[in-house]
């Protein structure tokens, strides 16, 4: 059963609204959808039927009316959309200061494409909800309704079921409140940026943050950063100081446009009350087109409860992304599909690009019909299930000694065409541009026409990666290569990769981090999301796991790459994926950037596996400057922490793991948790992924055999 609940807050009483709305057969004159409604009445078991604009008519039964209440009840008997049980409630709750919230909710079960058939009837109730918070108000009322409201209200109509925030602004948090969208309280606010990253990449839909001004909005420059680098959506509605303090050292007054300006697509301070919705809609556009990126509206904290100026009845939804779906023209198409058929090796180096558009089940049609093997980069990680014959897996920096990269690398430099999808073409995921052969042909789909030609010139494939894929896909012509001989040798890779890393996998101490990840593989389903922190935890996550569906999601802070992004990356995916198992690796030295917000996850209810990766070090830091220096600084050692104990008061489960054998059983246990669970495990200092810096420095094979000279 499928249940939705639309809410508009009015202002007028609910006695006084109730008069005007509350009649079963009157809904004609106030939603603007139906063209004629006719009724037997309005005592139990009365029909209406009611005549849509488009020509359709549902006949609907009155289950009970409730004065008392302000609500009433139906059954829709006849009906062409595609439900079946459907009952709805119409009411109208008194706030207690003069306004009074209406809610109409439906129950339903859906008999055709469930997605269309709920936007539908999302679409059908907001209407209504939308003119009864306009014209009939209006009539009602000669109090336009505030600026906060005006905000709210929008982000009720571009589907926004809760919000990222404290308590400032404290008016929009209370108008959100009084319309059913929840405030998610984070612990500090670089980590609910992060929060609201890991929601967007995980649900394809835009989160909103809420910040106060000065330091706290300082605090979201970090993770929208990370954003602006990952193409990934936030709206941000941050107070500014009255407009009449500006420019005299108000508290906590900061320029901001400055703060921003380069982590930010568009910034705007709102200057007067005219035209809020407008401001907000373009907020949502500019976060959710082209390359996705952060997007400020910042509301002077004077103008919270002004009374907005003419407010005019919307219906554009914008709270999902990408919101267009651009591609080059047929001809550029046509050339692009030619040069691909008439390669001798083509392959696919997919980045995050591709799981932005939602373009994985495209790539994997055009990788088929093309016998093109797929690399991705970290990011790019589960494009396609990298069980599949043409799965490459992570390619970029993880060539060193014991990596796949290592054995895939030879069959990426043979190829005579390469296409790029998504893919930034950055440091780490070419391997310092050295993957990429120099006589090769270059091919780049890309949403952001920056990107093309950056590092590599390229055939320029402009556009939405899935709707370009799925054009290329269809003029693509056929082919002479020899699709066994590719796959043979893209799974002779896989088989060296587990020969050389096997010895990694025993039950020996200290725990490697690869027996780790070996126990995290067992648990990988359908519906899993693996959430890694920066550094060695993301690199651990990109080359030791295999994904074997294509639902699976692999997240993690990858454009600015960061520490300390797993956990609060992790929360967003389970709050937008709430039946998903979430487990999130991150290392001791980046956990400490934001385990307080181990407590928010327990005070919402949502519940992740934290696995730390508890060595004592920092590790990237420390082995990197050995290879570079052939010492290391003073930063590379960490105190001891106890992160299960820390995990015990924040009110969820934790234990310590120290002995290899007991990882799968604490598993069991961690997943058995119906709370936040940690895993604290011990692992080895001495142990690090395969990084191409180490190869000949620290890490080499010795008669097929990986030796990685300890660090001290």
């Amino acid at each position: 059963m499928t249940s939705l609940a639309e809410r508009t807050r009015v202002a007028e009483g609910a006695e006084t609204l109730w008069r005007m709305i509350g009649s079963f057969g009157g809904v004609g004159e106030w939603h603007p959808m139906l063209a004629k409604v006719t009724s037997e009445g309005e005592q139990k078991g009365s029909l209406r039927i009611a005549e849509t604009r488009d020509g359709s008519r549902q006949t609907e039964r009155l289950l009970e009316k409730q004065p008392g209440r302000h609500a009433y009840r139906y059954r829709m008997e006849k009906t062409a959309m595609p439900v079946r049980d459907y009952v709805s409630e119409l009411r109208v709750e008194d706030n207690g200061d003069e306004t009074s919230t209406v809610v109409w909710s439906a129950d339903f079960e859906p008999t055709a494409d469930k997605e269309k058939t709920v936007e539908a009837i999302r679409g059908f109730l907001r209407a209504g909800l939308d003119n009864i918070g306009t014209r009939c108000t209006a009539g009602m009322s000669n109090q336009p309704p505030t600026v906060v409201d005006v905000v709210a209200d929008g982000l009720v109509r571009h589907g926004v079921e809760f919000i990222l925030g404290q308590s400032v602004p404290t008016a929009l948090v209370l108008a959100c409140e009084d319309r059913g969208i929840r405030n998610i309280t984070y612990r500090e606010e670089n980590m609910g940026g992060a929060i609201a990253d890991g929601f967007a990449r995980a649900s394809g839909r835009v989160p909103v943050l809420i910040c106060q001004n000065g330091p706290a909005a300082a605090l979201a420059v970090a993770p929208f950063a990370e954003a602006m680098k990952a193409g990934t959506p936030i709206v941000a509605i941050m107070q500014e100081v009255d407009r009449s303090h500006i420019g005299k050292n108000a508290f906590q007054e900061y320029d901001h446009k400055a703060l921003f300006a380069p982590v930010t697509k568009w910034l705007h301070v709102v200057d007067s009350a005219d035209g809020i919705d407008d401001h907000l809609d373009r907020a949502f556009v500019a976060a959710a087109s082209g390359k996705p990126g952060p997007a400020v509206l910042m509301l002077p904290v004077d103008l919270h409860k002004a009374r907005a100026g003419k407010v005019g009845r919307r219906e554009t939804r914008l709270g999902n992304w990408p919101i267009d779906r651009p591609r080059p023209d047929d001809g550029v198409i046509v050339e692009a599909a030619k040069l691909i058929n008439d390669a001798r090796l083509p392959i696919v180096i997919a980045g995050g690009g591709v799981h932005s558009s939602g373009a994985g089940e495209a790539l994997l049609r055009f990788a088929e019909k093309a016998t093109a093997p797929v690399a991705t980069t970290s990011m790019g990680k589960g494009a396609i299930p990298e069980t599949h014959p043409l799965a490459m897996g992570v390619i970029g920096n993880l060539t060193g000694p014991g990596g796949l990269g290592r054995q895939t690398k030879p069959l990426v430099k043979e190829a005579d065409l390469v296409l790029l999808i998504g893919n930034r073409t950055n440091e780490d995921g070419t391997d310092g541009w050295s993957l990429i052969a120099d006589d090769a042909r270059v091919l780049h789909i890309d949403i952001d026409p920056q990107e093309i030609g950056r590092n590599y010139e390229a055939v320029r494939l402009l556009g939405d990666a899935r709707a370009t894929l799925d054009a290329l896909t269809d003029a693509l012509g056929s082919h002479a290569r020899d699709r066994g001989a590719i796959e043979r040798r893209i799974a002779s890779a896989w088989e060296a990769f587990e020969d050389e890393r096997a010895p990694f996998l025993a039950d020996a101490e200290p725990i490697r981090a690869e027996r780790v990840l070996a126990s995290i593989q067992k648990r990988l389903g359908p519906e899993t999301v693996i959430a890694a922190d920066a550094s060695y935890s993301s690199s651990w996550v990109a080359g030791q796991l295999r994904t074997r569906h294509a639902t699976t999601r692999v997240i993690s802070p990858r454009g600015l790459a960061g520490l300390g992004w797993g956990l609060p990356l992790a929360l967003g995916a389970k709050l937008a994926r709430p039946n998903a198992d979430v487990i999130v690796v991150v290392g001791d030295g980046g956990f400490a950037h934001g385990w307080a917000e181990m407590e928010t996850a327990v005070r919402i209810g949502i519940k992740v596996t934290v696995v730390v990766l508890n060595n004592g070090v920092l590790g990237y830091q420390k082995d990197a400057e050995m290879a570079k220096f052939g010492r290391y600084t003073a930063a590379g050692h960490l105190g001891h922490v106890d992160h299960a104990s820390i995990a015990h008061a924040c009110g969820g489960y934790g234990e310590r793991v120290e002995h290899a054998r007991d990882l799968d059983a604490a598993f069991d246990r961690a997943a058995g948790s119906d709370k936040l669970a940690l895993l604290d495990v011990l692992t080895d200092p001495g142990g690090h992924p395969p990084i191409a810096l180490y190869d000949g420095t620290l890490d080499r094979l010795e008669n097929g055999h990986v030796i990685q000279n300890p660090v001290p």
